[in-house]
């Protein structure tokens, strides 16, 4: 956060501020000398344990007249804190310290509406403090929303040069400081400097460590989980088309410092257009803020559609361990509270992280099931396109059968089933079952049904869905409907696919 910011504000006299921040107590810190400005202007912190409290001796001096008779302790109380605010010396300030806990309270917004018009007579300041805020609707209009953003890479490595510092040890070399650096993106000053004590030693700095930390830290986030598993592109059979596109995104310029992972995006928007709206408006504010964040960043990304099973899911988690990027999966669903206010204020979090973990360059991946119930203006965020993911054809399903029987040890020799219109993730859980049960592949697949067997009008739908408007993930241009393509061996494609032993 920047003072000047803050100090701008006060002389135009804006009487009402709210900052949102991941460290409120290093904020004030940090603001309250800047407040002072070196005169005898009091300063005061009020949060729901301590009250109302000073913060220079010139507030200490002023907290007497300004309680009257009532006790320091009856500050506590939002609004009886509020009401003495109301004669804060002239040039004065106080901060509120998580403030969106209290701007619950009709009698709290009140108060606060009440403070407008006389802090700005005479440059009085009242600055509301929050992880996330969004101003109630009665001060939508009188309050300045500042935001305190993440530390950036140059922040963090200075942290890291300090940290060594204080540990005794030598300087860390440029290399060590840009992968600490990247490591700690998307945490608070205070949380980076936790993450690095913790994992330095005689030694030096364990970016291992760093990186276990970090994701612990970031998976606290409602909404937020760092992919921790190891698989790449190659670990997936098939699919050539679109491993190469994302091979050439995450090598290419302006490439991707982070990956996001929408699952069934679709589902989790339910209601936020439509016929059928959300009533209670936090779709349609998540979709906003969905909107506006890759809007803002020009943010970019591809939707996955296809039948269940064709590794949608598995491509998007392996993109970001073949770039050496993180891949976060947000949840829209674990993003929704049950408090007023609740949803907004976490889908704001959640956006303030992944933009200071990618350093605002991000490439998301969403999978869906129904892209035309998706509005139009999310879609056109994908600049990537939709890509349809589906059955695998003879190459591609030898090639599957292949990676899995290396992964699960099994012997070469045993034919296997017929396999016609099976998924690569049928052809993995079939190779499973024989080696888990310690049978042949043809008796393994006693115990599957594939989808193409139990929903083929579902697969039949989103083929004529997907043709001629989608990317196919398998080959080059646009999906074709399987009668007009030819698989590798020459079988035209409709009679292998629609073939169930």
């Amino acid at each position: 956060m920047k003072i000047a910011q803050l100090s701008q504000a006060r002389r135009v006299s804006v009487p009402l501020v709210a900052i949102a921040t991941a460290d409120q107590h290093a904020l004030v810190a940090q603001l309250a000398e800047g407040l002072a400005n070196g005169q005898a202007r009091p300063v005061f912190r009020w949060d729901l344990v301590r009250g109302l409290s000073a913060l220079n001796r010139p507030a200490a001096e002023a907290l007497a007249a300004m309680l009257g008779d009532l006790p320091p302790e009856a500050t506590v109380e939002p609004v009886a804190a509020l009401t003495a605010l109301a004669k804060l010396p002239t040039g004065g300030a106080a901060f509120l310290l998580n403030a969106h806990r209290v701007l619950e309270q009709a009698a709290v917004v009140q108060a606060v509406s009440n403070l407008r018009d006389r802090f700005k007579q005479d440059g009085r300041m009242l600055i509301l403090l929050a992880p996330s805020l969004r101003p109630p609707a009665e001060l939508q209009h009188d309050v300045l929303v500042l935001e305190d953003p993440l530390p950036d890479t140059a922040a963090l490595q200075g942290i890291v040069a300090e940290q060594h510092a204080a540990a005794g040890l030598a300087a860390p070399e440029d290399a060590l400081l840009a992968k600490a650096g990247q490591a700690l993106r998307g945490l608070s000053a205070f949380a980076a400097e936790q993450a690095v004590a913790l994992s330095l030693s005689r030694s030096g700095l364990n970016l291992e460590a760093l990186w276990e930390r970090k994701i612990q830290m970031v998976n606290q986030t409602p909404g937020l989980t760092i992919w921790t598993g190891k698989e790449r592109l190659d670990d997936l059979g098939g699919l050539a088309q679109i491993k190469q596109l994302l091979r050439r995104i995450l090598a290419g310029r302006q490439a991707p410092q982070a990956l996001v992972f929408l699952d069934e995006i679709e589902k989790a928007l339910a209601g936020a257009s439509g016929p059928i709206g959300d009533s209670s408006g936090v779709s349609q504010d998540i979709l906003g803020a969905l909107l506006s964040y890759m809007q803002d960043r020009g943010a970019s990304g591809m939707i996955f559609v296809g039948p269940p099973g064709t590794a949608k899911s598995a491509v998007a988690k392996a993109a970001g361990r073949e770039g050496g990027v993180p891949t976060v999966r947000l949840d829209l669903g674990a993003v929704k509270g049950s408090l007023v206010g609740e949803s907004e204020h976490r889908i704001r979090q959640a956006l303030a992280v992944i933009d200071a973990l990618s350093d605002g360059r991000v490439l998301w991946l969403a999978t869906c099931n129904k892209v035309a119930s998706l509005p139009p203006e999310l879609r056109r965020r994908f600049k990537f396109g939709t890509v349809f993911f589906d059955l695998p054809d003879a190459a591609e399903r030898r090639a599957i059968w292949q990676l899995y029987r290396s992964r699960y040890e099994l012997p070469e020799d045993d034919p296997g089933p017929a396999d016609a219109a099976w998924t690569g993730a049928e052809i993995e859980t079939c190779c499973q079952l024989a080696w888990q049960l310690q049978i042949p592949l043809r008796e393994a697949a006693r115990y599957i049904v594939p989808v193409a067997q139990a929903a083929p009008e579902t697969i039949d739908e989103l083929r004529r869905q997907a043709a001629g408007r989608y990317l196919s993930a398998s080959y080059a241009g646009v999906y074709r409907l399987p009668e007009a393509a030819v698989a590798a061996d020459g079988v035209p494609a409709r009679s292998r696919t629609l073939v169930l032993d």
